[in-house]
C-alpha cells in the first residue's frame, strides 16, 4: 500500500487494515472487528499530523560495490536484503554488467521505462544487474530491454499484477533473434534454453525495480511461478500460410519483437482430437470460456485488457489451415462459440452501476428468458444480451475476436492447446533494438521445435 501511494504521488498514504476476511466473516464478526480494531486505526490515521516526506526519487546510476566476499557470502547478503527470488544469484560485478551493456545502443543511464508501483526509473545499467543475477548471457540484453519497455507501457497496466488472484507476466519473442538466442518454441519450451534465464531476469526486474515483492505488493494468494518466456514456431506458421503474431501486430517478418501479456492460468492442456475445423473451434471455445469468469466478462466487458490468449501446437493449427481457415478465421470462430449463458452470471455479486441485479437474476431463473423491459428500466447496461423468442441469451467472453490472440508453439507432434486468461493486461509488443555490430556468440543455437533426448 505504501509503494502504491508513492506511485500515485501520496508518499505518506495511511491505511486501516481490517483484521479478517470480509467475504467470509459474519456480520457480527465484521462489526466486532471494525469497532475493536479498524475504527481506532482510521481515527489515528486521520488525526496524526503529517510528516513532510518527499516522493521516492528515481534510481540513479549506481556503480559502486555494495558488498564484497565469497560467492556464498554475496548470496547470503543479497538474500538478507531481499534482492533475490530466493534462488542463488550470479554476483553482478562491474565487469559482468559492462559486458551486458555492449549489447545495447543505449547509454547506461538512459531511461528505458518507469515501472509501477515503485515509479523507479529503469536504465540499461540496472536491467543488466538483474540479468546478470538471473544467469542470462550478455547477448540477452536487447530482449530484456524490450521486455522492460513493454512492462512500462501504461496500456499493459503492470501495477495490477499485485492482485490476490496471482496474475503473472508472460513474454513471447518473435523474429530472427529468437532463433539466434536459442529461445525455444518446441516441446518443453518454457523450461529449456534461454527461456528460463530470461524469464527469471524479468521476474527479478519486476521484484527489484517495479517493487512487486511477494507479501508486500505482490499479493497472490498462492504465490506465483516464474514468468514464462518462449518463441512462436514461425517456420510452421509460414509453411501453413499463417503469419507470426508480431506480423499480425504490424511489424515486418524480419523484425524482432517482444510481446508481453498476463495470465492467472497455467496447467491444464486440452487435447482436441478432430479433423473438423469448426468442431475444433468449438472445443477451443469451451476451454476459453472455462479459463475465464462470466462475472469478469460482464464487469470488464469493454476493457481492452480482457484477453484470452490461445496457445496451440503446430499440429492443431495445421488442422485449421488445411480446412481453409486463416488465423483470423479461427479467432472469429472461437469468439462466436465462447460464450456464457445468463444463468451463469451471478447478479448478486455483480458490482456494476446498474440497479436491480437480484431481481433480474430471479426473473431469469423463473422464466428462462430475460424480457426486453429490463434494459429500458436501467437494470442492465445497454449492450447486455436479451433473449429472443425461444432462445436463451448469452454473453460473449470478450467484445471482439481480436481479444482472443492465437500463438503457435509447443511440441509439434502433439495435439494440445491451452488458454491464458487475464482481465488486467493488454498485449503490448515492442521492437528489439540491436547494436550495430550484432553478432551474438554461439548464435543459431538450434533446438527449435525438435525433440531432444
Amino acid at each position: 500500500m505504501t509503494r502504491t501511494g508513492i506511485a500515485e504521488g501520496v508518499p505518506d498514504l495511511r491505511y486501516a487494515e481490517y483484521p479478517g476476511t470480509i467475504s467470509l466473516d459474519s456480520v457480527d464478526r465484521m462489526h466486532r472487528c471494525f469497532e475493536e480494531k479498524t475504527l481506532d486505526r482510521i481515527i489515528e490515521a486521520l488525526t496524526r499530523p503529517l510528516a513532510k516526506n518527499d516522493a521516492q526519487a528515481g534510481t540513479a546510476l549506481v556503480i559502486q560495490s555494495v558488498f564484497t566476499g565469497t560467492l556464498e557470502e554475496v548470496n547470503h547478503h543479497f538474500f538478507s536484503k531481499w534482492w533475490t527470488d530466493g534462488l542463488a544469484v550470479i554476483p553482478p560485478t562491474r565487469e559482468r554488467v559492462e559486458a551486458f551493456l555492449q549489447y545495447t545502443p543505449l547509454a547506461p543511464d538512459e531511461e528505458v521505462a518507469v515501472l509501477r508501483p515503485s515509479s523507479v526509473r529503469v536504465t540499461p545499467w540496472n536491467i543488466a544487474v538483474n540479468g546478470v543475477m538471473a544467469g542470462c548471457r550478455p547477448e540477452h540484453m536487447p530482449v530484456l530491454i524490450a521486455g522492460v519497455e513493454a512492462m512500462g507501457d501504461p496500456l499493459y497496466n503492470l501495477e495490477q499484477l499485485g492482485s490476490t488472484g496471482g496474475w503473472n507476466m508472460f513474454f513471447v519473442v518473435n523474429g530472427p533473434v529468437a532463433k539466434q538466442l536459442g529461445i525455444q518454441n518446441g516441446v518443453g519450451l518454457v523450461s529449456r534454453g534461454a527461456n528460463t534465464a530470461i524469464g527469471r531476469a524479468m521476474g527479478l526486474i519486476r521484484h527489484n525495480l517495479a517493487g512487486h515483492r511477494p507479501g508486500e505488493v505482490y499479493m497472490g494468494t498462492f504465490g506465483y511461478i516464474l514468468p514464462p518466456v518462449f518463441a512462436e514456431n514461425e517456420e510452421s506458421l509460414y509453411e501453413m500460410g499463417w503469419k507470426p503474431f508480431h506480423v499480425d501486430a504490424g511489424f515486418t517478418g524480419d523484425a524482432s519483437t517482444v510481446s508481453l501479456c498476463g495470465t492467472a492460468k497455467w496447467g491444464y492442456q486440452m487435447y482436441p482430437t478432430t479433423l473438423d475445423p469448426e468442431r475444433l473451434a468449438q472445443l477451443l471455445a469451451y476451454d476459453v470460456a472455462r479459463a475465464g469468469s462470466p462475472n469478469h466478462s460482464l464487469v470488464h466487458h469493454d476493457s481492452p485488457r480482457l484477453v484470452f490468449t490461445v496457445f496451440m501446437t503446430p499440429s492443431v493449427a495445421r488442422t485449421f489451415a488445411t480446412g481453409g481457415y486463416s488465423k483470423q478465421d479461427v479467432q472469429t470462430a472461437v469468439w462466436k462459440h465462447a460464450r456464457y449463458s445468463l444463468v451463469e452470471v451471478d447478479f448478486e455479486s455483480y458490482n456494476g452501476s446498474h440497479e436491480g441485479q437480484r431481481e433480474t437474476h430471479r426473473d431469469y431463473l423463473e422464466s428462462g428468458r430475460l424480457p426486453e423491459g429490463h434494459i429500458q428500466k436501467g437494470k442492465l447496461p445497454v449492450w447486455f444480451p436479451v433473449a429472443a423468442d425461444g432462445q436463451d441469451a448469452t454473453l460473449p467472453v470478450v467484445p471482439r475476436p481480436e481479444q482472443i490472440p492465437i500463438l503457435v508453439c509447443g511440441d509439434p507432434t502433439r495435439n494440445k492447446a491451452m488458454t491464458f486468461y487475464t482481465m488486467y493486461n493488454a498485449i503490448v509488443t515492442k521492437a528489439i533494438r540491436l547494436p550495430a555490430d550484432w553478432d551474438p556468440p554461439g548464435k543459431d543455437h538450434g533446438c527449435q521445435g525438435e525433440r531432444i533426448f
